[in-house]
């Protein structure tokens, strides 16, 4: 809930820099020191909003139109080359902010890829003068703002998240690239995965991209050995995630790894401790009651998505617990094993029936041998018990050879 509201007010703050005239038009001078700085100011606040919601916003997108109305100027202003869209006084910081929108909404995902990490190694080397100049260029409004090192972190984070169009469907990934990645885009996923590990290894959101960011490896592998590793270290990052989100009380961020997590978990082919399995199964079952309960506190954009991640977790559940109750056993294995169990059930519930339907109306005992009342069809005695049903006509057995008597 936090998030969302200062995000909200990081958001609004960024509007109130960048005014508009009566057509829609940026109302700022392009080629101004004042206007200038005013669109870097914008762009720090809007990027450390962005760092803070898990999910695009519905309301977002109303802040995105009087956003793009400045940057699509710059942009075509500089002719494509970012160390010209701003004066030396707001570069570096002025140029990789610009890129960082960029990665936020081109649609271009191989471009997008390269461009992120590029910007990220140059936010790398030129970490101290864009520390000095976030100091300089903190906007008035009083809300925290971003970091150097989380401005790198974020452009990272966006380079791994352009690689892969929908990490989060119930297969785990969706490749946007055809058959085989590029490999010149499988080196920038690659590298940015590594280093947004080190930068953030306590952060949910930066755990599920860096999975994200193993998974587009697996595709663009040339071994099945590499391949496994890679899947082993997704799998890793994801429930790190997970005990991160619950030991810092975040219930959305424990959904969303647990739905990533568990159908990697509950296959037989990856390694996952006995302990890890059983917390991926527990934080599966409170996944439906957490989504309940952040519905009440989060927008509906938020909590939509959630609710399949919810869904998601729990078709999987059933071979989580089969793994967790019999371990690596092969896929035939655990078909014969879930045959067996459904065998055991449906004659466990065959004995319940039957129990039931042998009880004695008169002393409540369970007992061989009934006879049901002829006329009232309900009550049953024994031989030799006599059941209080006025009227009866006769009783009859409980059996297939029954006969009236």
């Amino acid at each position: 809930m936090h998030a969302f509201v200062t995000s909200a007010q990081l958001l609004n703050a960024a509007d109130e820099l960048l005014p508009l005239t009566a057509g829609g038009q940026p109302a700022l001078p392009a080629d101004t020191l004042a206007g200038q700085q005013a669109e870097v100011q914008a762009m720090i606040l809007r990027a450390t909003a962005g760092r803070m919601v898990p999910d695009v916003l519905e309301w977002e997108r109303r802040h995105q139109d009087r956003g793009r109305c400045y940057f699509r100027r710059r942009i075509f202003q500089a002719y494509g080359s970012w160390e010209a869209a701003y004066p030396p006084s707001l570069q570096p910081l002025g140029g990789l902010l610009l890129r960082l929108l960029f990665l936020h909404h081109h649609e271009h995902r191989i471009q997008s890829v390269l461009v992120g990490s590029e910007a990220a190694q140059e936010a790398r080397s030129a970490r101290g003068a864009i520390s000095q100049q976030l100091q300089r260029l903190q906007p008035s409004s009083g809300l925290q703002v971003l970091t150097a090192e989380q401005l790198e972190a974020e452009l990272h984070h966006w380079t791994v998240t352009d690689a892969i169009t929908d990490f989060d469907d119930r297969e785990g990934q969706q490749q946007i690239f055809g058959s085989e990645v590029p490999a010149s885009v499988a080196e920038a996923v690659a590298a940015s995965t590594e280093r947004l590990l080190v930068l953030e290894p306590n952060n949910p959101r930066a755990l599920l991209g860096a999975a994200a960011g193993f998974m587009c490896s697996v595709a663009s592998s040339r071994s099945r050995s590499a391949g496994r590793t890679l899947t082993q270290r997704c799998v890793g990052c994801l429930i790190a995630a997970l005990r991160v989100a619950e030991a810092a009380h975040s219930p959305y961020y424990k959904v969303r790894a647990v739905a990533q997590a568990l159908p990697y978990a509950a296959a037989p082919g990856v390694a996952v401790s006995a302990g890890d399995l059983a917390a991926l199964i527990a934080a599966a079952e409170q996944s439906p009651a957490a989504v309940k309960w952040l519905k009440g506190v989060l927008p509906h954009s938020w909590v939509a998505r959630l609710q399949a991640h919810a869904e998601a977790a729990q078709s999987v559940l059933p071979a989580a617990r089969m793994r967790l109750q019999h371990g690596n056993s092969t896929p035939g294995e655990q078909m014969a094993i879930l045959e067996a169990a459904a065998a055991q059930q449906a004659a466990a519930a065959q004995r319940v029936d039957a129990q039931a339907r042998c009880v004695c109306s008169g002393c409540g005992k369970q007992a061989l041998g009934l006879r049901r009342c002829a006329r009232c069809k309900q009550a049953a005695c024994e031989w030799g018990w006599e059941v209080g049903c006025i009227g009866s006509t006769g009783l009859t057995l409980l059996s297939s050879s029954s006969h009236q008597l």
